[in-house]
């Protein structure tokens, strides 16, 4: 039963299929078609090559259906699936012109807009699960406005990017919140809770900075931010992320958790008239958009699980991990070289969520060879992936950021990464925070002292 299953190449070998994997996935980002189905495509490559290497071609299928089986992958393609139909319903709500208008009732001078826009998209990042989809929502009425007022838009952009990643590394309904918990076969309220320090600490200091900046590279006058106050309602939302956070600290399961999340959310969007029924049941509706929504990243999971259990029942992932805890001499080392992991993941395949899944397993396996609290583990997988990808010049955030901006007028068809890059302070602080943590061990704790989730709660 525990036979390894052997491979031509020798130790190369079973390490093809998903190098395959990687160089198409790297490939494509600098060709400027990345994105997960065209990962996907590579998986997909992989495993016909795989399939060539294998000695025993005839059961090569079961290797695969053996990474299909994991418990760890049912329970990511449920969470999936419920948290991109509680996104929806958030963002459908009309939630983030009502957190805009909420912002824009203070009007501020001019030198805050950097810090609106920073908080707004804090708010609306936490609340949805979404960096791309704040920037997306913020970018198009704040960039203007700076731009309209003379205010530094690669300072704004910094902002908007900051936010975007505050939540999209915070939120519990964040993919890669989620991918890091359960990779970790950690608790999510667990994680949430011991990644809120690090947080709070680089989006204060973000915060104190944009508003240094913004009213030192700007002239003082009022910042006249026009929306609709008709969205306002949809504030009413925001107490769902509050009790999916409630829900699970009573010791609630994710799945169940999500699913109470979205039928409450119906209910609300749907007596407030938020969303209408005829709406909430199409196709285009939050429920379908929202599952379908998830459907690229699901579909590289699999394949993923699938060139994973190669390396797993030939023994090579296992041979690797000696290897890494061999170069990991202390458990600073180990939270060194996952780091590290977390930012090569990031950087090969641009975005945040894949490097999450990718290198979740291995994290998982080096933190535990060192009994260190597999929260902490978590918290450096995501911390890490969504800090690198947001200060990527080739990453989403980055890229919407910079699409809006050189459509204003007056600001130069030159702009790029460099004008904003100087100012992305929370992912550059985000960063900073967790690799001083790994070199002076602050906030390290060890596996005795937490609990992990097992079956039964997810």
């Amino acid at each position: 039963m525990n036979e390894k299953k052997q491979f031509y190449g020798k130790t190369l070998g079973p390490w093809i299929p998903i190098i395959v994997m990687i160089v198409g996935m790297i490939a494509s980002v600098i060709l400027g078609s990345g994105g997960l189905l065209r990962f996907s495509l590579f998986g997909f490559f992989g495993l016909v090559v795989g399939l060539f290497l294998a000695k025993d071609k005839k059961h090569y299928g079961n290797i695969l259906m053996a990474g299909l089986q994991n418990h760890m992958l049912a329970v990511i393609i449920m969470a999936f699936l419920l948290a991109g139909v509680l996104s929806q319903l958030l963002k459908m709500s009309g939630l983030i012109n009502g957190l805009i208008w909420a912002m824009s009732i203070l009007h501020l001078p001019t030198g805050f807009i950097p810090v609106i826009a920073f908080l707004t998209c804090v708010l609306i990042s936490t609340a949805c699960g979404t960096s791309s989809g704040s920037v997306t929502a913020v970018a198009p009425v704040l960039v203007p406005l700076a731009a309209s007022l003379d205010c530094n838009v690669g300072l704004v952009c910094g902002a908007i990017i900051s936010g975007a990643i505050f939540g999209d590394n915070l939120a519990p309904i964040s993919d890669t919140t989620i991918g890091s918990a359960l990779t970790q076969e950690a608790k999510i309220n667990e994680v949430v809770a011991t990644r809120l320090p690090y947080s709070l600490i680089a989006g204060a200091i973000s915060a104190v900075l944009f508003i240094i900046m913004g009213l030192s590279t700007t002239v003082e006058q009022a910042a006249n931010i026009q929306m609709d106050s008709s969205d306002a309602k949809a504030l009413v939302l925001l107490i769902i992320p509050i009790i999916m956070i409630v829900m699970m600290k009573k010791g609630w399961g994710l799945v169940p958790t999500l699913l109470i999340c979205n039928v409450t959310g119906i209910l609300i969007n749907l007596i407030l008239g938020c969303i209408s029924v005829e709406t909430m049941l199409s196709e285009t509706g939050p429920i379908l958009a929202g599952m379908t929504g998830m459907l690229n990243i699901i579909l590289f999971i699999m394949l993923l699980f699938g060139i994973l259990e190669i390396l797993n029942q030939t023994g090579s992932f296992d041979k690797l991990l000696n290897g890494l805890v061999k170069i990991c001499k202390t458990p600073r080392s180990a939270e060194l070289v996952c780091m590290l992991a977390s930012a090569i993941g990031s950087l090969a395949s641009g975005g945040s969520s894949t490097a999450v899944m990718f290198f979740g397993p291995m994290v998982k396996e080096i933190m535990r060879k060192f009994k260190i609290d597999r929260n902490r583990g978590a918290n450096f997988l995501d911390a890490t992936a969504c800090a690198v990808t947001g200060l990527m010049p080739y990453g989403t955030p980055c890229m919407l950021a910079i699409s809006f901006a050189v459509q204003c007028e007056g600001v130069s068809p030159a702009f790029s990464f460099k004008d904003i890059m100087p100012y992305n302070y929370h992912c550059i602080f985000l960063f900073l925070i967790f690799l001083l943590s790994a070199i002076t061990g602050i906030g390290r704790k060890y596996e005795k002292e937490t609990s992990a989730l097992d079956s039964s709660e997810a």
